[in-house]
Order: structure tokens, then C-alpha cells, then sequence
């Protein structure tokens, strides 16, 4: 029996996408979370791996990362809400996040996107389903 599938539609004024980088001059890297927040309200998170995690196997022996990669959606839940308490604004809050953590943890630049928000469904193509 084929089921009809619903995307989920996400609108942000602004995004900005955090991955991992085992090597700090890496060029390939560990896609974690996209953070957006619209004006006024809580941030969002779209979580790129699972809940509970990834192994840091082979990816890094450092344990603060190691922690972060095993438990992504504390960690960032837990930082993302101690900036925006420290500067009162969800917006100030993902940009300290983002001037604190540019290491291993690589965001790219918040992207605003002014009258016309980010609408897109979350699709997936899966390794192997071609």
C-alpha cells in the first residue's frame, strides 16, 4: 500500500546551517543542524542527525567535541539559550553562538532573507536509493 507523504514546510527570516569538521582545514564536513528564527519568536531547529547522535569514531579524539557529536540537540539547545538570555534577542543570540563556536563547529553566514522567507519541504535522498 502506498502512503501519501506530507512535506514539512519551514519558513525563516533568517538561517544559518552548523556542521562538523573533523580536520579544522577540512573541506568536507558534517552537516548537524540548521538554526532559522522568525522575528519575535523562538529559534528552530532542523536536525540533521538523529537524536541521539553520531559516534566521534574516526572522526575526532577530542572529548568536547566527541560529547558534542553524541548529543548535538542538548548542546546546542543548551548554548543557543544561554546567548539569547545573555543578550536578550534570539537573532543576537544565534550570531554569538555562531562568533563563539567557528572552529570545529563551522556555521555559515546568517542569511536573511528580508520580504521573502525561506519555504522549502525537507527532503532527504538517501546513499544507496538511486
Amino acid at each position: 500500500m502506498q502512503q501519501t507523504i506530507e512535506p514539512t514546510e519551514i519558513s525563516f527570516d533568517a538561517y544559518t546551517l552548523c556542521s562538523f569538521l573533523p580536520q579544522l582545514d577540512s573541506s568536507r564536513a558534517i552537516p548537524l543542524v540548521l538554526i532559522g528564527y522568525r522575528r519575535n519568536q523562538d529559534p528552530w531547529f532542523v536536525w540533521l542527525v538523529p537524536k541521539e547522535g553520531i559516534s566521534a569514531v574516526h572522526l575526532t579524539e577530542d572529548p568536547y567535541y566527541a560529547k558534542v557529536l553524541h548529543d548535538p540537540h542538548t548542546y546546542f539547545t543548551k548554548k543557543l539559550s544561554k546567548y539569547i538570555e545573555v543578550t536578550g534577542s534570539v537573532k543576537r543570540g544565534i550570531e554569538m553562538l555562531i562568533d563563539c563556536h567557528q572552529n570545529h563547529l563551522a556555521f555559515t553566514p546568517v542569511t536573511h532573507l528580508s520580504e521573502m522567507p525561506f519555504r522549502h519541504p525537507l527532503e532527504v535522498q538517501l546513499v544507496g536509493t538511486f
